[in-house]
């Protein structure tokens, strides 16, 4: 025969439990509540691994070929500052390249105008921005001068040798100036 079975012989359910862990156990980690951010050991580490990379590769920028590129682009658009100046004033303006002292210079030659507008002899060119004379130095290997007219032409044409190897040429008849 088959009895029932009494209360006692069947097992327990466990107890529901709150907690994710045994008591014997670690806690679980939860995804996106773990460790954010760097600690202060590892952001000294850091910045001493930086410094030391910067003092070793600033010395080695090439800045001497930006200067040059600068230079280059300054006697360019000086040119073509000059030629520009001399359409709108109606003035003769000379353009002289030194390349023994590495430098350029813009000036009034006299001739063109009327009224003495032109001034008399080499009268400087004054700078658009920092007032002054319009002058500027470089590296120039050859040079010459080149005077525009008063629809900005020139007699005869130009070629600038810079020190980076680039040249710069100012076109006879047309003053057009490019490198």
């Amino acid at each position: 025969m088959h009895r029932p079975a009494s209360p006692s012989t069947f097992p327990t359910p466990p107890a529901a439990s709150t907690t994710r862990f045994k008591a014997s156990e670690e806690p679980i980690e939860m995804p996106g509540h773990g460790q954010q951010g760097f600690t202060l050991t590892e952001l000294v580490i850091i910045l001493v691994l930086v410094g030391v990379l910067a003092a070793f590769v600033a010395p080695r920028i090439d800045i001497q070929g930006f200067e040059r590129q600068a230079f280059a682009s300054e006697l360019i658009n000086a040119l073509r500052y000059a030629q520009k100046t001399a359409i709108g004033s109606g003035c003769h303006v000379q353009a002289t390249i030194n390349a023994a002292a590495d430098s350029y210079s813009l000036a009034y030659n006299g001739a063109g105008g009327s009224g003495g507008v032109c001034g008399s002899g080499s009268t400087p060119l004054p700078h658009p921005t920092r007032g002054g004379a319009f002058t500027g130095n470089g590296e120039i290997d050859a040079g010459g001068a080149v005077i525009f007219d008063a629809m900005g032409r020139t007699a005869a044409g130009l070629n600038i040798t810079l020190a980076s190897g680039e040249v710069i040429i100012v076109e006879p008849g047309t003053g057009y100036v490019h490198d």
